[in-house]
């Protein structure tokens, strides 16, 4: 697709998320008052067009992928590599992160050197890629894709200090991240369109993470210690959520309800709770409320990333917010109910195997606010049978 009238100059447009304007008014640059313009700016940004004609799918191909977000944004990008392989058959794939993801990529066989963004990355920058791929808008990802030397590039990088989308595969994603009204409208999920950016074919290919031998003996040990063995059916309702969106996560009154009923209708079936540290208190808080059975198993705030996808490696239903047990659970092919409000639900997929649940009684859904302040919301209008009905 084609950008529409954009103001890449002005002060207020910042290319990785929506100005105030789009956030406060609901205008974008067609249709905007708050236009200033950027007098620091002095080169042109450059027409954004066609991709550049490929090098070729024969011989060999040095890829490169640069993706530096939130953990399960990093999980649900590895979606990408089997349609990279299958393209490019021979290949190599060098991936750069953040430390915090490597828990996710270190195991994955399609991946063949791991990079953090804090690495002295000179000897990256001085050799040469065939592929690189930046599917971030962020400064520092578009930063370092500037810093890539690639014959394709697929993406984002940064033009006049801002985000900007390398070729027009790469303007849909870029739209929806700088204008809410877009995003809202989507109706593609993250995978569909990432492999767009990409020219590749989608064939529903879905995250991937591999249970090695040490996982699997450290799944008998968690097994051993939280009792499981003795229970015929264990469902793992996660609170996490994190903080960067106040109703990412269900309400209180919702989670207490949904883990009191599972836990009530059936003596073999267990029901754990889990979150992650930045939820301690939301996971505190629940704990005091729900009524302590012996079908209880509470997994705290600690685990590491690692004992974390095991806990869901074990169970055989998970519930959660659009958060990285969701991502955990596709890519392991659990069963998952994902609970969404601000987040796009559109954009989620539980590849046949599970439900994506948001409510039908308001009318603001994927607003990605960070704060709310409505009484009838997306969450509390969530109630406790409308997860049950689709997870038991």
């Amino acid at each position: 697709m084609k950008l529409p009238r954009i103001h890449f100059d002005c002060k207020h447009f910042m290319g990785d998320r929506p100005c105030f304007a789009n956030k406060q008014h609901g205008v974008f640059c067609g249709n905007c008052d708050f236009y200033e313009e950027d007098t620091e700016i002095r080169d042109e940004f450059p027409a954004i067009g066609l991709p550049d004609a490929e090098s070729g799918e024969e011989g060999y191909k040095k890829i490169i992928i640069i993706k530096l977000d939130a953990v399960g944004d990093v999980l649900r990008t590895t979606s990408l590599l089997p349609s990279l392989k299958e393209k490019y058959t021979d290949s190599s794939i060098t991936w750069i992160t953040k430390d915090k993801s490597f828990e996710v990529l270190k195991d994955n066989d399609m991946i063949d050197e791991i990079y953090f963004n804090t690495d002295e990355l000179d000897h990256v920058y001085n050799d040469v890629f065939d592929i690189a791929v930046n599917l971030d808008s962020g400064a520092e990802s578009c930063t370092i894709m500037s810093e890539i030397n690639s014959k394709e590039r697929f993406g984002y990088y940064l033009v006049n200090g801002k985000p900007y989308p390398l070729n027009n595969l790469a303007n849909e994603w870029y739209l929806m991240g700088v204008d809410d009204s877009v995003k809202r409208e989507n109706e593609k999920t993250y995978h569909q369109i990432i492999h767009e950016i990409c020219n590749l074919d989608y064939k529903s290919s879905k995250p991937m993470l591999k249970i090695t031998l040490e996982k699997l003996k450290r799944i008998e040990q968690l097994k051993d210690k939280f009792g499981l063995h003795s229970f015929a059916e264990f469902i793992l309702v996660n609170l996490g959520g994190g903080n960067r969106w106040q109703y990412k996560k269900w309400t209180k009154e919702g989670y207490v309800e949904l883990v009191n009923k599972l836990s009530e209708s059936d003596s073999k079936r267990a029901v754990g709770i889990i979150a992650g540290n930045e939820d301690r208190d939301f996971y505190e808080d629940i704990s005091d409320e729900i009524i302590n059975r012996n079908n209880v198993i509470y997994f705290g705030c600690d685990n590491t990333v690692e004992d974390f996808i095991c806990i869901i490696q074990i169970a055989g239903k998970i519930f959660t917010s659009d958060s990285l047990a969701f991502h955990i659970a596709t890519a392991l092919s659990k069963y998952v109910v994902v609970a969404v409000g601000p987040t796009s639900h559109t954009e989620l997929d539980v590849f046949d195997n599970g439900k994506v649940v948001y409510s039908d009684k308001v009318d603001c859904l994927c607003c990605y606010l960070n704060r709310c302040d409505k009484i009838v919301t997306c969450m509390n209008t969530l109630s406790a049978e409308d997860i049950l009905r689709n997870l038991i």
